[in-house]
């Protein structure tokens, strides 16, 4: 997890205006922009489903997993990045979107390496 969304980050900060560039082309496409909409619809009830299922065991076994919390985080902002890139097609927002889940992602890949590292 701590590598994936650090690879995430990568591109989105240090090629920002190239990515945006690039999935603005790809968004020209009326298909395209209801696919990112539907996928994004999708990731949300997976999430919603997904956290539904951890509350049910973190309620039966007491047991804190922190990975999952990790994992649901980072699933999170998959789905807002789909929604928002979907929206939002823009290049002056599309840039910025990707400036700032570029931090985001980050900040998870951080966060992350810092929390687990405790276990």
């Amino acid at each position: 997890m701590i590598i994936t969304a650090a690879l995430a980050a990568l591109p989105r900060l240090l090629l920002a205006n190239r990515l945006a560039e690039l999935q603005q082309a790809k968004l020209q496409k009326k298909t395209s922009i209801l696919r990112s909409r539907k996928m994004s619809l999708l990731l949300l009830a997976g999430i919603v489903l997904s956290g539904a299922g951890y509350y049910v065991y973190y309620l039966f076994w007491h047991s804190h997993e922190l990975l999952l919390d990790v994992a649901m985080v980072y699933a999170v902002l998959v789905a807002a990045e789909f929604f928002f890139q979907a929206r939002f097609s823009s290049l002056d927002s599309l840039i910025f979107q990707n400036r700032l889940l570029g931090i985001l992602y980050l900040g998870l890949s951080i966060g992350s390496y810092v929390l687990l590292r405790r276990l």
